[in-house]
């Protein structure tokens, strides 16, 4: 489409004697920052530029190891967690942490650019809106003959008849092909068709479907709560950490196995949520049937074995009597199960090791090592092999090993923002469907008189490579064809 640009002549950079130079005001200068603002956040340069920049950092957070989730918050384990994995980047992994590369999706570099792209395509979905609304209700009709010389899909008819009737037959053809028609006559026939005008909103649903699924992102990140290995050993109860005084007491579990091959067939857990310990909610978990609770989701993921172990000090107070998760293993290269608590308001460390089978010699099975480190110390401070329901002393404690038990591994999600991006990927499937299936079709035509004959000439902004050129050519085979047909009797 042509058009013409004309610029105005410059005014003199002389200032006459006497006359003083006004500087923009506040005001001024506000509009200005604001206006540049504007454009910054609507141009699509900006925003492929955050999307490469985003898609960089994915890539990098799915090759690089990403620390386990809450394990960040907590110095000690992520501490623990750097040293296992000190032996594969050696000295860089004290750098590549400070850059915040072990936790990619967590980083403040990555929200901010998330961010900044969800306002950026917030602003170009604005941008765009009036002009989809104007193309949709008030299209051009006239437009130049520099735009049917230039334009992708173009074609001229030299017609023997009036314009009139060749407007009347124009308007027939796009009539039946389900197009709208408008026409202008200033000495010259515009016409203008259209088809699925308003489809041109169905292409900025996918701006406004990223945007929802952008928003849903950080509202999950910065609001929801995820813990992948959540653990509660049998008759033991945990805080949850998604609200305030919400715990979890897993009252059983049960196993069971295929019996040609030994495979896991079925792993239940019988749990209860407790609010400031008030039962609000109850279910048997399995594999495929999570807890649903206030916006949470309790998944069953893996299970163990755990011990049940009553402590008391030395006044005969018991300040430990629950299950405790054997879900870590020995260091001494024996294979032991083994597990760790620190006693509470003692800062003592108890670690528990189970037998690794028939040919332990320290350990039998129905039996149990537990290790004292007083202080905190390095070493230990008294060392005893328990049998099950007898008391010992250890150090200035009474221990007794109850009973074996199980522990479950549960998976907890919850995601405020998974509305919004559901909502995102319906949005972004159903604005393409409609692309696809009805594209919009835009066609201009001109109808000038050449002595008895006059020209049409009709042109479209498809490209001959895309559905549109077809459409285009399949028009003017029909338009040739009513253009020759006999005028009816």
């Amino acid at each position: 489409m042509a058009h013409e640009v004309r610029t105005p002549p410059l005014q003199s950079a002389t200032v006459a004697a006497g006359q003083s130079v006004v500087s923009p005001s506040l005001m001024d200068r506000v509009d200005a920052a604001l206006e540049g603002l504007w454009h910054l956040l609507t141009s699509m340069r900006v925003a492929m530029v955050l999307m490469i920049v985003l898609a960089a950092l994915c890539v990098i957070g799915s090759l690089v190891i990403q620390i386990p989730t809450g394990t960040g918050d907590d110095p000690l384990a992520k501490s623990q967690w750097l040293d296992g994995i000190r032996p594969r980047f050696g000295g860089w992994t004290t750098v590549m942490d400070a850059l915040g590369l072990f936790d990619i999706f967590n980083s403040v570099v990555f929200r901010v650019l998330v961010a900044a792209l969800t306002i950026s395509l917030i602003a170009c979905s604005v941008h765009r809106i009036p002009g989809a609304l104007r193309t949709a209700t008030k299209p051009r009709v006239d437009v130049g003959p520099g735009f049917f010389e230039h334009a992708p899909q173009r074609e001229q008819i030299v017609v023997h008849g009036t314009a009139a009737d060749t407007l009347a037959t124009v308007r027939s053809v796009l009539k039946k092909r389900r197009y709208r028609v408008l026409a202008e006559d200033d000495g010259t026939i515009h016409l203008y068709g259209d088809r699925y005008r308003f489809m041109a909103f169905a292409s900025l649903a996918g701006h406004i479907s990223l945007v929802l699924i952008l928003l849903g992102a950080i509202i999950g990140t910065s609001f929801g709560f995820k813990n992948q290995y959540f653990v509660v050993p049998e008759g033991s109860t945990v805080l949850t950490g998604t609200e305030d005084g919400l715990s979890l007491k897993l009252i059983d579990f049960t196993d069971s196995y295929n019996v040609t091959n030994g495979a896991p067939s079925d792993y239940t857990s019988q749990v209860v949520l407790l609010k400031n310990g008030q039962q609000v909610a109850a279910q048997t978990i399995r594999v495929n049937e999570p807890l649903s609770y206030d916006g949470a989701t309790y998944y069953q993921r893996a299970f163990g074995p755990a011990v049940v172990m009553t402590i008391k000090d030395a006044a005969g107070k018991t300040v430990y009597s629950e299950g405790m998760p054997l879900d870590g293993s020995s260091t001494d290269g024996s294979n032991r199960s083994a597990g760790s608590l620190t006693l509470p308001g003692t800062g003592d460390l108890i670690n528990v090791f189970a037998t690794n089978g028939t040919s332990d010699t320290t350990i039998q099975p129905g039996q149990v090592q537990v290790i004292l480190y007083a202080g905190g110390a390095n070493t230990a401070t008294d060392a005893k092999v328990f049998d099950q329901g007898k008391a010992q002393a250890l150090g200035s404690y009474s221990v007794t090993f109850d009973r074996e038990a199980k522990y479950t591994v549960l998976s907890i999600s919850k995601d405020p923002g998974q509305l919004l991006v559901w909502l995102g990927a319906l949005l972004l499937f159903g604005g393409f469907t409609l692309v696809f299936l009805l594209p919009q079709r835009r066609v201009w035509a001109r109808i000038s008189t050449r002595g008895a004959m006059s020209v049409l000439s009709v042109a479209s902004l498809g490209r001959r490579d895309v559905a549109l050129g077809t459409d285009f050519e399949d028009l003017i085979t029909d338009i040739r064809a009513a253009l020759q047909a006999p005028a009816p009797a």
